[in-house]
């Protein structure tokens, strides 16, 4: 039990949850609640399929059929987690999606790179080589589940606050996109020192 809650939590911890809700801004003003939850609710599906799918087929992907070993993805995704990282600690919430297109368009966009990106998905494949696929799946489900109830809580409450109040909620939304950013930090500098040392034992 203890394993499953410190792999969902981790998983949580790279999607983002509350960086995704502060890039959304711009999403979220042109659209209504209602438009909003149901692209939310979209984009949160196309992400768990893809998560799955690189959960219980992503290591025979690289492996078998691209012939690339593992660890350079590792090294690299490390490379970009780290990247993504210090723009969010640096630059904080600054929006980076903009509205374009139908809304299955723009729920596609939001699921990649957004809520699924190099760093979840170097997590679901170590997941799927450490779980079962029961537990595995529960993890992902779970966490897909936490991330867009978190999403919409929040975009709810913002849509109801009052000018006065929306200028420290977002400063607050701003300062835990920033401690996020440290977390994933460390995630993508320990994906690369696992990378290389893998690389030297072999």
């Amino acid at each position: 039990m203890n394993n499953f809650i410190q792999e969902t939590l981790f998983l949580v911890t790279i999607i983002n949850p509350i960086g995704i809700f502060m890039y959304l801004a711009p999403v979220r003003q042109n659209l209504s609640e209602r438009d909003f939850l149901r692209v939310l609710f979209k984009a949160t599906v196309i992400s768990l399929s893809i998560n799955l799918l690189f959960t219980y087929g992503g290591e025979w992907m690289f492996r078998t059929m691209l012939k690339i070993d593992f660890n350079s993805f590792r090294i690299f995704g490390g490379i970009v987690l780290l990247s993504i990282s210090l723009m969010s600690i640096i630059h904080g919430g600054r929006a980076l999606i903009n509205i374009r297109g139908s809304l299955d368009d723009l729920a596609s966009e939001i699921a990649m790179p957004f809520m699924t990106g190099v760093g979840t998905i170097s997590v679901c494949i170590l997941l799927g080589s450490k779980m079962n696929a029961i537990g595995a799946a529960a993890v992902n489900l779970t966490a897909a589940f936490v991330a867009f109830a978190l999403i919409g809580t929040l975009a709810l409450i913002r849509y109801h606050l009052s000018e006065p109040i929306t200028v420290p909620f977002d400063k607050v939304l701003g300062i835990f996109i920033r401690i996020n950013g440290f977390f994933m930090g460390a995630f993508g500098v320990e994906m690369i020192k696992t990378g290389i040392l893998n690389v030297i034992r072999s």
